[in-house]
């Protein structure tokens, strides 16, 4: 790894104790072999047969669901699927209202990329994957006459307005039609185009409540027709919350989760595998009803090794005591740092296992003590490269740790008040 890469991280780490979009797998622990089932089993595995699957994520905040889905998604770029990670949010992105998360799915849908770089995955979105498609057809084919022939040969999805679109987008493109190309792409994302330019794509439907299920549904078998395995979705509750508020909200997101769990193991969605994660379990299945029943009896069931057909993947029992997970994670630290800045930082193995400890023992609080050890760790590295040969009392460990708590919660507090706003 270069220097600019693990500085980055190290960076990013130390700020806020969430992983970036790069790199992860310098700093994994733990999880490698749930990544080998999920990619035995699945990815590599039954949705090569045109088959669906649903997983549920658990974990507590900063318990490294985020840092779970970046590694799914490393793996499954691997296998030539199409990656969409959502982060559900009340404001812009909820789940009882499921047009949005199509209009967001549609933002982030990536092709598979190059995840080892300092770089952010800024090629996304359903027009990069349209210029991806258009790219690969013309290094494929040399007769230009032969794309109607093309089209004719794809099958039609669900929805023949989203069909309609995506192909006018792509011939569009073909045809170095800029302002053809732009506004097919804006009907794709879910916006608004005008009356002439819906007749001229012959798109007939608009994306709202009654047709989003229909239009995701129509997204991932177009994906799977044009030369990728599939589509791997993953929607991160990355709040304490869940981004549905009212009681009324919440029924009719369980309800679209429940109709998504369904349709899973059918033909209509070829190679699609679904990830939800959330901090707690209970803040989807609390509650009596028979929404709640019928989640219940859908998700009961554990994923491990043993069982991979199971639905819960729970990123609190991971087969490693907790210390022995945070000294193996604050040795990938020091090595990332050690890269980062160029110096050894030697003699502090036995200061990381003392925070280490100290936090699994006194900070398992609203923030996870995985997360506040990354952060604490960082802080406490930066000290020792100013000051060597720097140990750290139990003293010195449980008031970095508070500080570091203080600073997140406050970090969090911020950026609630932000969306509300």
């Amino acid at each position: 790894m270069d220097r600019e890469l693990a500085r980055a991280i190290i960076n990013k780490l130390g700020s806020t104790g969430t992983p970036p979009e790069f790199g992860i797998e310098a700093f994994t622990v733990g999880l490698d072999r749930l990544l080998q089932v999920v990619e035995d089993e699945y990815l590599n595995g039954i949705l090569k047969y045109n088959l669906s699957s649903f997983k549920l994520v658990t974990g507590n905040y900063g318990g490294g669901k985020t840092h779970f889905l970046y590694a799914v998604r490393n793996r499954a770029f691997k296998h030539n699927y199409c990656v969409a990670y959502v982060s559900l949010s009340p404001i812009e992105c909820p789940f009882d209202k499921l047009e949005l998360v199509y209009k967001m799915v549609a933002l982030n849908l990536t092709a598979p990329q190059e995840t080892s770089r300092l770089a952010t995955l800024t090629d996304k979105g359903i027009d990069a994957v349209i210029r991806h498609w258009a790219a690969t057809w013309r290094s494929k084919e040399d007769k230009p006459e032969r794309l109607q022939e093309y089209l004719l040969q794809l099958p039609v999805p669900d929805s023949t307005s989203f069909f309609n679109g995506v192909k006018g987008a792509f011939s569009a493109l073909l045809a170095e039609d800029i302002d053809g190309f732009t506004e097919a792409v804006q009907w794709l994302k879910g916006e608004e185009i005008s009356r002439e330019a819906r007749a001229r794509f012959k798109i007939s439907e608009r994306i709202d409540k009654s047709t989003a299920f229909r239009m995701l549904r129509s997204l991932i078998q177009w994906v799977h027709t044009i030369g990728f395995r599939g589509v791997v979705l993953l929607f991160d509750e990355a709040e304490r919350g869940m981004s549905i508020s009212s009681s009324r909200d919440r029924r009719r997101a369980l309800d679209n989760l429940r109709q998504l769990v369904d349709e899973c193991g059918n033909s209509r969605l070829p190679g699609a595998m679904f990830f939800y994660a959330v901090p707690d379990e209970n803040l989807l299945l609390e509650g009596s009803g028979p929404v709640y029943e019928a989640l219940k009896q859908r998700l009961r069931s554990g994923f491990s090794e043993a069982n991979p057909v199971g639905v819960r993947i729970n990123l609190e029992e991971l087969g490693i005591e907790p210390v022995s997970f945070l000294e193996e994670l604050g040795r990938r630290l020091v090595d990332l740092f050690e890269t980062a800045y160029g110096a050894k930082v030697s003699g502090v193995e036995r200061s990381l296992k003392l925070l280490a400890e100290t936090a699994v023992r006194g900070f398992v609080l609203d923030v996870s003590y995985r997360r506040l050890f990354v952060v604490a760790a960082v802080e406490f590295l930066h000290q020792v490269r100013a000051n060597p040969g720097l140990v750290l009392t139990e003293r010195d460990a449980e008031k970095l740790l508070r500080v570091t708590t203080q600073r997140l919660e406050r970090s969090e507090q911020e950026k609630v008040e932000r969306e509300e706003f």
